[in-house]
């Protein structure tokens, strides 16, 4: 049997650590910090030995059953722009997850270090957090903030002076609710899985519960005072296991510096079986580094269509890929139900399989010609006028900087339908270590600028056919509180002076955040959307005279 290369699903069910949240919540603390180091232990193991990172993941199956739905998917995302913004072209909404198992064919995309600063040296991956001695004590300390005390309200919800948000309450005061908890007039019949427990909080979240959700704002939480607190515990109605997030029952604390936290004390209600698993992925995810995202590959099979529209089509579109990143864009072109030939770079040798003698990326392109062609119904061929073959594909393994300089690449100068990537953000993404990557040979944000992003944008646009578009997914990178690597007009400017014309940005929505507000957190790309405020990915377009 030949051997595959992707990874599939997880194996957290056999976990020693596999445990209940309400489990977490009466251990001591030594108890937890030992549970907290076994699981990282088992996360580390099952990523070295089987290539698992934590994540859920499916069988082979279900990524072929996934991959179907793609061809038929419409894939028509756009929205208009509400925002008055003059520059905007438009929203694209896709929160469509069927694509997201082409995650599964680059098992390294959660060992990507993430830069925060303006050093790359200072970059760290979710992996780290995991397999890094010296990152122990901190995985600790972060699961006993995000997963025991549920920062990101996972597994518990505020009891809120909301009937429907919860139907047990009966209108009594946090004093009374409790006692009727503990003389079990409330957790029982339907409810009898039910628990509490008590979070410590400042006093001005109190009356903020609705800051992320807008049908709960102007709700209030039902909490107590520290001396109600204290008074229900002496008086037997708290138990441990509810108090077990509270290091000191106090009503304020004054630094050293002189300022005053006040604190107020939330009632938390939960499911006692509810497990770990998998809602603790998440928490990995945005606690443990920044992972690597992958781009939708159904946004990119709507781009890839939508500007070849103007195109009396004879023979395969030619697109071009100057970083074909995580598979996404190649599956969206496999995908598209128009007839596409696929080019694309990228160095990155993670992501080469020399067993095989190809890449990752012709490794999915062929997993998906071979397994989903069958997607094509005669009703779906004759209503597309598509032919019953699968789309066709080149890799190259050069920079996107030098790849003007391979004699097999050549061939396409004045050949490209289409040009649209996301490439690397500077050193935000450290996608290997290896000496090709372009934040390792380009050291200085002016460097890389000259020497890797303006020769990508040359060879695109001197590549490209006349009366053709380039969509170009970048974003400025902040450093600190308030200085930006100006990577979006830098492209804006290189592409102008080589004769493109700007015709704005379409703004790809960004999934939220519970308890993150964009437009009030000082995200610079943040659009509001049907009430919400959302952070977005700009896709700035550019058309070849």
């Amino acid at each position: 049997m030949s051997k595959k290369h992707f990874y599939e699903r997880s194996k957290f069910s056999e976990f020693k650590s596999n445990t209940t949240y309400h489990q977490l919540l009466e251990m001591t603390d030594g108890e937890f910090s030992d549970w907290a180091r076994l699981l990282r232990k088992e996360v580390t193991a099952q990523w070295d030995e089987r290539g698992t990172p934590p994540v859920i993941g499916r069988d082979e199956d279900g990524i072929i059953e996934k991959f179907k739905k793609l061809k038929s998917n419409p894939a028509d995302y756009w929205e208009k722009d509400l925002s008055g913004d003059d520059e905007s072209l438009g929203i694209i909404k896709n929160f469509n997850k069927d694509a997201s198992v082409v995650n599964q064919f680059f098992p390294t995309m959660l060992k990507t270090k993430i830069s925060t600063g303006k050093s790359a040296e200072n970059g760290l991956s979710i992996y780290d957090h995991f397999s890094d001695p010296s990152m122990e004590d901190k995985f600790v300390h972060i699961m006993k903030r995000a997963v025991k005390r549920d920062s990101m309200y996972s597994w518990s919800r505020s009891i809120v002076d909301k009937k429907d948000e919860n139907p047990f309450w009966n209108g009594q005061g946090a004093i009374d609710f409790i006692k009727d908890v503990h003389n079990e007039k409330i957790f029982n019949g339907k409810y009898s899985n039910l628990a509490i427990w008590i979070s410590k909080v400042n006093t001005r979240t109190l009356e903020n519960y609705g800051t992320f959700n807008q049908e709960y704002i102007g709700t209030k939480n039902l909490y107590l005072k520290a001396e109600q607190v204290q008074q229900l515990k002496d008086d037997g109605f708290l138990s441990y296991t509810q108090l077990s997030n509270i290091d000191r029952i106090e009503p304020s604390w004054t630094s050293e510096a002189g300022t005053t936290q006040n604190y107020a004390y939330q009632i938390r209600w939960y499911e006692k079986d509810s497990g770990i698993f998998p809602k603790i992925l998440q928490v990995f995810r945005l606690s443990c580094g920044q992972p690597a995202v992958n781009y939708p590959a159904l946004t990119a099979k709507w781009l890839y269509e939508h500007y070849t529209n103007h195109i009396d089509q004879a023979e395969p579109f030619v697109v071009y890929d100057s970083s074909s990143g995580w598979g996404g864009r190649i599956l969206g072109a496999m995908s598209s139900r128009k007839d596409i030939h696929y080019v694309g770079t990228d160095p990155n040798p993670d992501n080469y399989l020399p067993e095989l003698g190809k890449s990752r990326y012709e490794y999915v392109a062929d997993f998906y010609n071979n397994n989903c062609i069958d997607n094509y119904s005669d009703k779906l061929t004759s209503f597309f006028d598509v032919k019953p073959q699968g789309n066709t594909f080149e890799l190259f393994q050069d920079g996107s900087e030098l790849i003007k300089n391979n004699p097999k690449f050549q061939k396409y100068k004045g050949k490209l339908d289409f040009s649209f990537t996301s490439p690397p953000y500077f050193n935000r993404e450290q996608y290997s270590q290896d000496e090709t990557q372009s934040f390792k040979a380009y050291g200085e944000y002016e460097d890389w600028r000259d020497n890797f992003l303006k020769p990508t944008l040359t060879t695109i646009y001197e590549y490209l056919k006349n009366d053709r578009y380039i969509v170009w997914n970048i974003a400025d990178i902040k450093i600190g509180e308030s200085t930006y690597y100006p990577l979006e007009q830098d492209s804006i400017d290189i592409l102008e002076k080589l004769g493109c014309e700007y015709k704005g940005k379409l703004k790809m929505l960004m999934t939220r955040m519970v308890g993150l507000d964009p437009s009030k957190s000082g995200i610079k790309n943040a659009v509001e959307y049907e009430g919400k405020s959302y952070k977005f990915e700009p896709m700035f377009v550019f058309h070849k005279k």
